[in-house]
Order: structure tokens, then C-alpha cells, then sequence
């Protein structure tokens, strides 16, 4: 498996937890768990992938072949 794809499955799988999670937490009418947990899964999802960025672990992102 390539760093990109263990990159996204790591990302996914920390901000669905967390977004998840915070959903739950809010609670409210289904719709409002729902969308909570997709915006905090993302912004989670994204911050994972541009800590890794700036950390320098995923240098290949900038590269034009991907490797």
C-alpha cells in the first residue's frame, strides 16, 4: 500500500471517530448528527493530512510523478 493510501485511511478513520463522536455528543434531530459528524470528520481528516504535510512525512504530494 502507497504512503497516499495510508495516509487516507489513517485521516478517514481519526476524523470519522472524532466526528463521530462529537455528533453523539451534540446530539439533536438525526440530521444534525449526521451533519455534524461530516464537517468534523473532514476538518479532523484534513488537519491529519496537513500536519503530515508540514512535518515533511508526505514530501511525495508535491512531487509531479507521485512517487
Amino acid at each position: 500500500m502507497s504512503e497516499a493510501k495510508t495516509l487516507a485511511i489513517i485521516a478517514g478513520g481519526v476524523g470519522g471517530s472524532v466526528g463521530a463522536f462529537v455528533g453523539a455528543s451534540i446530539g439533536g434531530s438525526a440530521l444534525a448528527v449526521a451533519l455534524t459528524t461530516l464537517v468534523v470528520a473532514l476538518v479532523v481528516g484534513a488537519a491529519v493530512i496537513a500536519s503530515a504535510v508540514i512535518a515533511g512525512d508526505i514530501e511525495f504530494l508535491a512531487s509531479a510523478d507521485g512517487e
